[in-house]
């Protein structure tokens, strides 16, 4: 390859459409390599790599890198020509934007000491994170910080908030990032920034380390673990927001109607006080409260009527009966819908 590629092999960039095609994480870093090295001006635009040179990328099996590339294929994304000696590769998938997420390649080989845990290297999803907030940070415009929630990074990443939330509290520990504000939850906004002189000398290290011609290339146990975990959360938050989102778009619709949304707070209102007064064994009181709450029950039945709404409507339709979209049953064991998984005990 020539030099323009060698200059720009230390990252690779994810346009923001890529965390929305319902990819996993290593398909994801596997065309992001071909993307960004299929652009690069002034050279030919294919990506020349090896599975080898994949996996040590991104530290992770060439059986595994093998498996998403024939994804990928298949999903008309990507070509592959193995005519030369290093098969090439080219993106063919639809225009993103300009908008992507840089993620330099140390932070997939370099191992961080976290707190509480001890050295170890980051997840994908960690590392995901990181590299959100670091291309913000760079952005002169923002100051040299990034703002946001938990659940808008999480939207943004296609992740749930519970592993962004995880992900953020490994990256304080592991002294990577700083907060300058700090949100009561995660909905409220927080300022991050970068540790920028304990970033550079872990990159600076990593590099002058690399020189020897040590890398480890397959994932440890405890990683694969943590970010097959992510994987499959996200399948399942994307699941639930896909069945519940038809109905809460009629709830939405319901409660722009005046008659419907006084009778639900109404309704509402006296749930607690029936619980009240059964708790205190005041019956009277508990069934003319149950007989107003149905008339209220009644006002919403008839504007629903009106709307042309069923009951059925306002209840998600869920996928998967077994497990409602979540992937555990009633039982806590685990639910077998989960592409390539088998039914068992948590």
């Amino acid at each position: 390859m020539d030099m323009a590629i060698r200059k720009n092999e230390n990252f690779i960039r994810i346009p923001y459409e890529f965390f929305h095609r319902g990819l996993t994480a290593v398909a994801r870093l596997i065309l992001a390599k071909i993307f960004t090295f299929s652009r690069i001006p002034n050279v030919e635009s294919e990506c020349r790599s090896s599975f080898r040179k994949f996996a040590d990328d991104f530290r992770i099996s060439e059986r595994q890198i093998a498996r998403k590339v024939k994804e990928l294929k298949a999903l008309n994304v990507v070509t592959q020509d193995k005519s030369g000696a290093v098969a090439a590769y080219s993106y063919t998938g639809k225009s993103c934007g300009k908008g992507f997420v840089r993620s330099d390649l140390f932070l997939y080989q370099k191992e961080f000491y976290i707190e509480r845990e001890g050295s170890r290297f980051l997840t994908l999803s960690e590392i995901l994170v990181f590299s959100l907030m670091m291309t913000h940070c760079r952005n002169a415009a923002t100051g040299g910080k990034y703002t946001g929630s938990i659940r808008s990074i999480a939207e943004i990443l296609g992740l749930s908030p519970s592993t962004v939330f995880r992900c953020v509290d490994v990256l304080k520990r592991a002294n990577l990032i700083k907060c300058e504000t700090k949100a009561p939850n995660g909905s409220a906004w927080t300022s991050y920034r970068i540790n920028k002189k304990y970033v550079n000398s872990a990159e600076h290290a990593y590099n002058k380390a690399g020189k020897s011609g040590k890398k480890t290339r397959f994932i440890d146990l405890q990683t694969a673990a943590a970010d097959a975990k992510a994987d499959r959360e996200r399948f399942y938050s994307i699941a639930r927001q896909r069945a519940e989102a038809p109905a809460e778009q009629i709830r939405q619709r319901l409660r722009k109607d005046d008659q419907y949304s006084a009778a639900e707070r109404n309704y509402n209102r006296l749930i607690s006080k029936i619980v009240a007064y059964e708790v205190h064994g005041q019956k009277a009181e508990r069934d003319a409260a149950a007989r107003e709450q149905k008339r209220w029950a009644n006002v919403m039945a008839r504007r629903m009527a009106a709307m042309n709404i069923r009951s059925e409507d306002l209840r998600p339709r869920y996928r998967c009966a077994k497990c409602s979209d979540t992937g555990f049953r009633p039982d806590d064991s685990v639910c077998d819908c989960y592409p390539g998984s088998s039914p068992g005990r948590t």
